[in-house]
């Protein structure tokens, strides 16, 4: 099966869907949402949009979530938004102004989510109290936990 590559060119302007490419280059303006192995945002490109793709190399401006499997940053690279890699390469000079997150899954990210949720939930309602009853439940917590 051949490869499907879509390129947008200097100067050109697209905004819409790219459906069913395999790889992209892009060397113009895009404001899309694109799901492909293989992106390419060269020195004259600006890309606004979400992005899912196995390999994202970033020459020129970015700006949007992004989830990758490696991520490479060249040296004239301006990134914004938010960045989800497994690998990231970020050369000297690569100007990245985003959310980083490492080694993410949909799993861990879930798993994380419900955990700040009920230390929040148990934060608050510790702190909207305002009296000794809250304390006082702690103090037996820690007293129950010493006897076993």
């Amino acid at each position: 099966m051949a490869e499907k590559q879509t390129s947008i060119g200097k100067g050109a302007h697209f905004k819409g869907k790219i459906l069913n490419a395999s790889a992209i280059e892009v060397s113009g303006t895009v404001e899309a949402d694109v799901s492909t192995d293989k992106l390419t945002i060269n020195e004259s490109g600006q890309f606004n949009g979400a992005i899912k793709s196995k390999l994202v190399v970033v020459s020129g401006s970015y700006d949007g979530k992004m989830t990758a499997d490696s991520v490479w940053l060249m040296t004239s690279s301006r990134v914004s938004g938010e960045i989800r890699y497994k690998s990231l390469q970020l050369d000297r000079g690569a100007a990245l102004n985003c959310r980083v997150i490492q080694n993410w899954s949909d799993k861990e990210a879930d798993k994380s989510h419900a955990k700040a949720a009920r230390n929040s939930a148990g934060d608050s309602a510790g702190e909207s109290t305002g009296d000794s009853t809250g304390d006082a439940a702690k103090d037996s917590n820690k007293s129950a936990a010493k006897e076993t």
